[in-house]
């Protein structure tokens, strides 16, 4: 694994020297202290520092040889999202819905290859992987086999898309049009009736970022607005688009639209 971690925190600063405090003052403060022992000065309370991954000069000749993925099963325990410690895909994403729609991705093909994967996301470091509405249990074998499948595609260098996918990615402008015409006349329009919005955050590449606002800050069936209704219009009209990915902090919804997930949308 690249050797990130040096990099992605700050030293700490020396610790402060201890203070003398006479033990008639510690005792009354109420503590019960005995000999005239140093009582250091509290640390302020430590900052966490969410710095950028970083590389040093050593890992510009390339990445090693060892590729590390970990599995994280998703809500729902459809999907599964593999992490590696390296990109599979920089600057753009891909969704691939089906194996019909992975001619142009040699790795999505690999993966399609496997018994119940169902559709294949890869973005960033990432690659989220939904097996067969009809497959039931848990993910412990199939994701073994498709973190076998990844590491043995990308250890030996093989291209995880083609250059003709890549060449029919459509501009950022375009995409950023598109979303923003079918927010404000089809996506919009259909959710105002639970006070809730959609708003387009930005886009990157190919991929999309998603504000959620209104009675769909929070509520419990933001997930099934979501795949059924925001990604199918989206998909629908522009089909070069890749991610989807939503930004919001439904932990400060104040008004969701719904608390619980209606009986019938469970």
């Amino acid at each position: 694994m690249p050797s990130w971690f040096s990099k992605v925190f700050k030293s700490e600063p020396a610790k402060p020297e201890p203070v003398q405090v006479p033990v008639r003052e510690v005792r009354s403060a109420g503590l019960d202290l005995s000999g005239d022992r140093p009582v250091p000065e509290p640390h302020a309370p430590r900052k966490v520092v969410h710095a950028p991954i970083l590389k040093d000069a050593a890992e510009q000749s390339g990445w090693s040889p060892e590729i590390r993925i970990k599995a994280r099963v998703e809500k729902g325990n459809r999907a599964c999202t593999f992490l590696l410690d390296r990109p599979v895909l920089e600057g753009h994403s891909a969704w691939f819905p089906h194996v019909g729609a992975a001619a142009e991705s040699p790795l999505a093909q690999v993966l399609f290859a496997i018994p119940s994967v169902d559709t294949v996301l890869i973005h960033g470091y990432t690659l989220t992987v939904a097996r067969n509405p009809t497959v039931f249990g848990d993910w412990d074998q199939l994701a073994k086999e498709i973190g076998s499948a990844i590491r043995g595609h990308l250890i030996e260098d093989r291209p995880v898309v083609t250059q003709a996918f890549v060449a029919a990615i459509p501009p950022e402008e375009t995409i950023r049009q598109t979303i923003q015409r079918v927010i404000d006349t089809e996506i919009n329009p259909g959710i105002a009736a639970h006070s809730g919005a959609i708003r387009l955050d930005r886009v990157e590449g190919n991929t999309v970022y998603i504000e959620m606002m209104g009675g769909c800050q929070g509520c419990a069936a933001s997930d099934v607005t979501l795949r059924q209704g925001v990604h199918e219009a989206f998909r629908s009209a522009l089909p070069g688009l890749g991610a989807i990915l939503d930004v919001t902090d439904h932990a400060a919804g104040t008004n969701p639209f719904y608390n619980q997930l209606p009986a019938g949308m469970r």
